[in-house]
C-alpha cells in the first residue's frame, strides 16, 4: 500500500509540475520547470540527508534556477594556490562533482589517488575526506550546522566551506599514467611535506628542490634576486633548517638558492617537475600519508605512522627510518579504542595463528 501510495503521489507531483511548467514565460512556469529537473535528479540519485544550506538557498534566491541546469557553484582549491569553480545541483554527488572537476583541470577520472577534502568548521588544521556517494549540498549543510552550533546559533557570513583537491592515495604502478596536472600538483604536495618536516632530506637536497619548485612556481629569477630568493626560502625551504639560522646564515642561504635557481634558466615548468619528482620518488615512502602518534606498546615518545599502498609502517620521528612494517594481509582489524587508534595484526608465521598483537597509538 505504501509503495502504491508513493507511486500515485509521485505521479500526481509530476503531472502538477508538468502543467505548471507549460508556460515558461512566467516566473511560476520557470520555477516549475526547475522543480521538474530537480525532481528527476532526486529520483535518480535518491533523497537528501540534510536540509538546504544557507549557501544553497541564497543561490536559488539570487538567480533564477530555470536558466541554470546546475544552479550552484563553488571553488575547489589546488595545492599550487590555484582554484577551479565547479557548478552542481542539489542532487550532485561528490563522485559527479569530482568527475566534472577532473575534466576541467586535466586529471584522470579514476584511480589517480586524488580526491576532494573539506576543511573543518571548528578545528583549524583538520580536514575531512568526503565520501564519493555523499551529496555535496548535504556536506555543505552539515558543515554550516556545525559552524552555527559553535557560534551560538549565529551565521558567520564571512566563513564558507573550503574544498581542496589533493592526493590521498599514491599508486606506484600508475606513475606512467600520471597527467602533467597530476605531476604538478604532486610537486606542491610533496613541497608542503618537506616544509613541515614530513620528508627526510639533507640541507643540500632541500636547497636543490627549493630552487626547482621556485622555478616552477615563480618563473626565472630576475635581477632583484635578493627579495625573490627570500620569498622562495619562506615558501619552499624546511622550517627545521631555516629557523636555526642566524641573520648571516639566512643571507648566505639566499645567495646559495639564487645561484642554484639561476642555473635553471630556460628550463620549462614540466622539465623542472620531472626532475623534482625523480628526486623525491627515491624515498621509499614517497606518497605515503604520515600521522604523528605516540605508541603505547613501545618505549618511544613519538613516531610517524606511514600509510602506504601495501602496508602500514612505523617510522622514527627524527630520522624517519622504518622501525616496523605491517602488510595489510597481516591486519586483523583496526579502529578507535576510546581516545586511541588500535591496530590488531596477525603473525607473519602462519603456523602460529594465535600470535596476534594489539598495538595502541595515542594520536
Amino acid at each position: 500500500l505504501f509503495f502504491f501510495f508513493n507511486s500515485r503521489l509521485l505521479w500526481f507531483l509530476k503531472l502538477h509540475l508538468s502543467r505548471s511548467s507549460s508556460d515558461t514565460k512566467t516566473e511560476t512556469g520557470k520555477y516549475a520547470a526547475y522543480c521538474e529537473r530537480a525532481l528527476e535528479r532526486t529520483i535518480k540519485n535518491g533523497p537528501r540527508e540534510a536540509k538546504p544550506s544557507r549557501m544553497e538557498v541564497l543561490s536559488i534566491l539570487l538567480k533564477n534556477p530555470y536558466h541554470h541546469s546546475l544552479p550552484h557553484a563553488i571553488p575547489v582549491h589546488m595545492m599550487n594556490g590555484s582554484y577551479q569553480v565547479i557548478s552542481f545541483d542539489g542532487s550532485s554527488t561528490l563522485e559527479e562533482f569530482h568527475s566534472t572537476l577532473v575534466q576541467e583541470i586535466g586529471c584522470r577520472e579514476a584511480n589517480n589517488g586524488f580526491t576532494i577534502f573539506s576543511d573543518d568548521p571548528i578545528e583549524k588544521d583538520l580536514e575531512h575526506y568526503l565520501d564519493p556517494q555523499a551529496k555535496l549540498c548535504d556536506v555543505i549543510s552539515k558543515w554550516e550546522t556545525a559552524l552555527r552550533e559553535k557560534g551560538s546559533g549565529k551565521f558567520e557570513n564571512s566563513r564558507v566551506i573550503q574544498l581542496t583537491y589533493k592526493s590521498r592515495l599514491y599508486w606506484k604502478h600508475s606513475v606512467k599514467l600520471e597527467t602533467d596536472k597530476e605531476k604538478l600538483l604532486l610537486c606542491y604536495q610533496i613541497n608542503q611535506q618537506i616544509v613541515q618536516g614530513r620528508f627526510p632530506l639533507s640541507r643540500d637536497l632541500a636547497l636543490e628542490l627549493a630552487s626547482l619548485i621556485a622555478q616552477i612556481d615563480m618563473g626565472e629569477i630576475g635581477e632583484k634576486s635578493k627579495g625573490t630568493s627570500l620569498q622562495a626560502i619562506d615558501k619552499f625551504y624546511p622550517y627545521r633548517y631555516r629557523d636555526v639560522l642566524s641573520a648571516e646564515g639566512l643571507k648566505e642561504l639566499q645567495e646559495l638558492l639564487a645561484s642554484k635557481w639561476i642555473l635553471l634558466k630556460g628550463r620549462s615548468v614540466m622539465d623542472c617537475v620531472r626532475i623534482y619528482l625523480t628526486c623525491a620518488r627515491k624515498w621509499s615512502f614517497f606518497g605515503a600519508s604520515l600521522f604523528q602518534a605516540k605508541p603505547r606498546h613501545m618505549d618511544l615518545a613519538m613516531v610517524w605512522l606511514a600509510v602506504s599502498e601495501d602496508a602500514l609502517h612505523i617510522l622514527d620521528l627524527s630520522s624517519m627510518l622504518p622501525l616496523a612494517r605491517y602488510p595489510y594481509s597481516q591486519v586483523m582489524t583496526f579502529g578507535g579504542l576510546q581516545d586511541d587508534f588500535m591496530l590488531v595484526v596477525g603473525p607473519e608465521d602462519t603456523l602460529n595463528p594465535n600470535l596476534e598483537q594489539k598495538l595502541l597509538f595515542a594520536m
